[in-house]
C-alpha cells in the first residue's frame, strides 16, 4: 500500500465532493480533517466517510494553532457562493457569509505546513473583491496561483456546470499560464497527467429498470407541464448535454436543471404538436417526462457508485445538497495538475 505523503484539510466540505476528488486523483493524499456548518450535509458526509474526523462547526472557530497541529499540506475548499451568484444580492465581502473565508485569509500567514490550495466557487467570483483579497493573501504568503473557468463539458461529460477554480502552490511556479489570465480549458502541456474523459451521452449516467412506482415519484406533475412547458429544458437519452442542476431543482421549473423524456420510443415533436393544438396535457403523458434522480445527478457530477444518502434524507434535501456540491472529475483533474 502506498504511504500517504500529503495531508488534506477539507473546508466547507458539503457532502464530500472534494474528498472523493482526492481519492479519484490517487496522488497519495488523505483527508485528515473536515469541517462544515451544514448539519444535513454533514450527515451525508459521515454516512460515506465514517473514518474521517468530520466536525460540524463554524470555520471561524478554527485557529492557526489548531490547524498547525493537524500538519496539513493541502487545503481544499468550496466557500459559500451566495455572495457572488448571478441571482444573489452580490454583496461580496460585505456579505456575512464571507466572514469565515476572510478569517481564513487572516490565518493563512500563520499556517506552517500548508503548501497547496484548491478552491472552487461560482462564476462571478473572479470579478469580486473577495477574489482580490484571496489572491493578494496568497501572493503575500509566497504562493503561485492559476485560475480557471471550467465546465464538465470540457471532459466530455454531458452536463454544464461552469465554475471558478483556483489552484495555488508554494516554492515553484506553474509551467503553464500566468497569474493575469483565467484559463477556460485544462492546460495542454500538463505533461504526464491523465485527464479523465466522460461518456459523452446521457444514457450511461441514467438509472436502469425503473419500477412503475419509482418512475411515478419523478414524473413531472400535470400542473407543472401546463404552466411551464414552454421553458422546460427537455433532454433525450442520446443527448450530449444537460443544464446545470441547482439546489432549487424540482422546486422551481426555470433555470434549475434539465428534465428527461423517459420513454424514448415516443416522438417528442409529435406529442408537443398535439398538445399545442388543444392544450390537453394528456398528449404529453406518453413521453413520461421526469426529473433526473439524485443518483443520476450524482453520476453526472462524478460521484462514485458507492456514494449514497442516509435513508432518512428527504428527496428535496438530496437535490438541494447535490445542487450545492461540485463536479468530482473536474476537481480531481485539477488536483492532479496541482500536486503532480
Amino acid at each position: 500500500m502506498e504511504e500517504t505523503k500529503l495531508r488534506i484539510l477539507e473546508l466547507y466540505s458539503g457532502i464530500g465532493g472534494m474528498h472523493y476528488a482526492a481519492e479519484l486523483a490517487n496522488v497519495g493524499a488523505k483527508v485528515v480533517f473536515s469541517v462544515d456548518i451544514n448539519t444535513s450535509a454533514n450527515e451525508v458526509y459521515r454516512h460515506n466517510f465514517k473514518q474521517t474526523n468530520q466536525q460540524s462547526r463554524n470555520i471561524e472557530s478554527l485557529s492557526a494553532n489548531e490547524i498547525n497541529k493537524l500538519n496539513p499540506n493541502v487545503i481544499m475548499m468550496s466557500p459559500p457562493c451566495q455572495p457572488f451568484t448571478r441571482v444573489g444580492l452580490k454583496l461580496d465581502v460585505e456579505d456575512s457569509r464571507c466572514s469565515s473565508f476572510l478569517h481564513l485569509l487572516d490565518v493563512l500567514p500563520h499556517l506552517e505546513t500548508v503548501s497547496f490550495v484548491l478552491m472552487e466557487n461560482v462564476v462571478g467570483f473572479e470579478t469580486s473583491e473577495m477574489r482580490n483579497a484571496f489572491t493578494k493573501a496568497l501572493k503575500s504568503c509566497g504562493f503561485y496561483f492559476r485560475e480557471f473557468l471550467l465546465s464538465p463539458v470540457s471532459l466530455q461529460i454531458p452536463n454544464s456546470r461552469n465554475r471558478y477554480y483556483l489552484i495555488a502552490k508554494k516554492f515553484t511556479n506553474f509551467a503553464f499560464g500566468t497569474e493575469t489570465d483565467i484559463m477556460t480549458a485544462f492546460p495542454s502541456n500538463s505533461c504526464d497527467i491523465t485527464i479523465p474523459v466522460g461518456q459523452k451521452t446521457l444514457e450511461p449516467y441514467l438509472e436502469k429498470n425503473f419500477a412503475d412506482e419509482e418512475l411515478a415519484r419523478y414524473l413531472l406533475p400535470a400542473k407543472t407541464l401546463m404552466k411551464y412547458w414552454r421553458i422546460l429544458d427537455v433532454r433525450q437519452r442520446s443527448d450530449i448535454s444537460s443544464c446545470c442542476f441547482t439546489k432549487a431543482y424540482t422546486h422551481y421549473a426555470e433555470g434549475t436543471g434539465s428534465v428527461l423524456q423517459h420513454d424514448s420510443n415516443e416522438s417528442f415533436q409529435e406529442k408537443f404538436a398535439d398538445f399545442e393544438k388543444d392544450g390537453n396535457v394528456a398528449h404529453l403523458e406518453p413521453l413520461q417526462l421526469r426529473y433526473f434522480t439524485p443518483r443520476e445527478i450524482a453520476n453526472l457530477m462524478g460521484f462514485p457508485a458507492h456514494f449514497s444518502f442516509p435513508e432518512n434524507t428527504s428527496l428535496r434535501t438530496r437535490y438541494r445538497l447535490l445542487g450545492n456540491s461540485l463536479n468530482v472529475l473536474v476537481v480531481s483533474s485539477l488536483l492532479k495538475i496541482l500536486l503532480k
